[in-house]
């Protein structure tokens, strides 16, 4: 068995590319059905990431064609003309290694930003409540996990710790003099959106309106709670909205030129601010187009991600240096589970075939690996795991061996 995977990120693919092969809550049955239909026969266990830095999907198990899982997968989402060249893949302990990067938001477009942690756990949640992940890969998504978040808080990657959230923050702080008399409106009712109303609220910014396709009650902290409006009233909410924040999820956009065009006559040109954390965007490009509509998109995010880079790109050498050292007592540790199991089944092999005397001269030896050498029941291959063990393991396992 081993651990594969493929993607695209923020690297190697723009975001127009990006939006092309996104997995999220509106196709994850989908892409489960295919996967489980197309890759029963190798695949044991899987799951998929999808921010708005990337998508990956990660497989487990034996006797993988990565590349061609890869290429299916692109063409079931439509997409493989365009991105084929710009995938990258790994396996083994590289692909461990990528995994701890990003999850600890070593790999992220902003350095040590702080949601992806969140995100990589919530993935690996989504899809053990599918039945797709479990077993030894889960047990290795939670020892990639610790790692990651061994590296967050064993450093100070985190170092002022800045999130996609708190860099719209900065870039409306930049633009208004006074971003507490602006009035916010959200839409969308996910872990980003919370996200970006406990920020702003936090800093001031209290005129806020939530958006959503279906009414909902969004907790964002025990003092704060927000009741969402529908989607068919954004034109209308929006009228009278400085700054829109979107992070929802929509294969298509949801706001387009000609609604802001209508906007911007009620508000006689006074000007917008428009944020699109929408992996794909939820805003058409074209917005820019309008004199007044300011749009910033996740790519556009990438010029105000230089505070504290730094001190944070030196820590970021501390913290690959203990994701490698804890990758390296990890498989240490599997070896010697390895080793144990392979001694186990040596040891039930030579004890099948011990007479009585054998097996009580063996209890009372010192150095019952030596007894074992001696007896001659013993191939090399056998000896040699049987040596990885203390004495005292080696008489317990025989002794319970001999008891079942």
């Amino acid at each position: 068995m081993e651990l594969q995977l493929f993607g695209i990120n923020h690297k190697t693919t723009k975001l127009s590319e990006r939006e092309l092969f996104i997995i999220n809550d509106s196709n994850q049955e989908d892409f489960k059905n295919f996967f489980d239909s197309s890759f029963n026969d190798s695949i044991e266990s899987f799951f998929a990431l999808s921010t708005c830095n990337r998508t990956e999907v990660y497989v487990y198990g034996a006797s993988l064609n990565i590349t061609q899982i890869a290429k299916k997968t692109l063409e079931f989402f439509g997409s493989s003309d365009y991105l084929n060249d710009d995938l990258y893949f790994f396996k083994g302990n590289e692909a461990i290694e990528h995994m701890c990067y990003v999850a600890s938001g070593l790999d992220s477009q902003v350095l040590g930003e702080q949601e992806i942690l969140g995100q990589f756990k919530q993935s690996i949640q989504t899809y053990i409540g599918l039945g797709s992940l479990n077993g030894p890969f889960q047990k290795l998504t939670e020892d990639i996990t610790s790692i990651a978040k061994a590296a967050r808080t064993e450093t100070q990657i985190g170092f002022n710790p800045l999130s996609v959230s708190g860099l719209s923050l900065k870039i409306v702080q930049e633009i208004f003099e006074d971003p507490t008399q602006q009035k916010l409106t959200i839409v969308g009712a996910g872990q980003m959106a919370i996200s970006v109303i406990e920020n702003f609220y936090t800093n001031g910014i209290t005129n806020i309106n939530a958006v959503n396709r279906s009414k909902k009650t969004l907790k964002v902290n025990n003092s704060l709670s927000i009741e969402t409006t529908q989607l068919s009233q954004l034109g209308a909410l929006i009228q009278n909205t400085d700054i829109l924040v979107t992070s929802i999820n929509s294969p298509l956009p949801i706001i387009g030129k000609g609604l802001i065009e209508q906007v911007m006559r009620e508000r006689k040109n006074k000007p917008m601010l428009l944020i699109d954390l929408g992996v794909p965007r939820n805003i058409e490009n074209q917005v820019r187009d309008l004199e007044y509509a300011y749009l910033f998109t996740i790519e556009d995010i990438e010029l105000v991600t230089q505070e504290n880079l730094e001190e944070r790109s030196s820590e970021a050498l501390k913290a690959r240096d203990l994701i490698q050292k804890r990758i390296e007592s990890l498989n240490q540790e599997q070896a010697n589970q390895n080793n144990r199991k392979e001694a186990y089944i040596a040891l039930k092999d030579v004890s099948n075939n011990l007479n009585e005397q054998d097996f009580l001269e063996l209890l009372n030896s010192d150095d019952p690996y030596t007894s074992l050498k001696q007896i001659h029941l013993v191939s090399e291959d056998q000896l040699q795991y049987i040596s990885t063990l203390t004495p005292h393991a080696i008489l317990s396992m025989i002794k319970e061996i001999r008891s079942a």
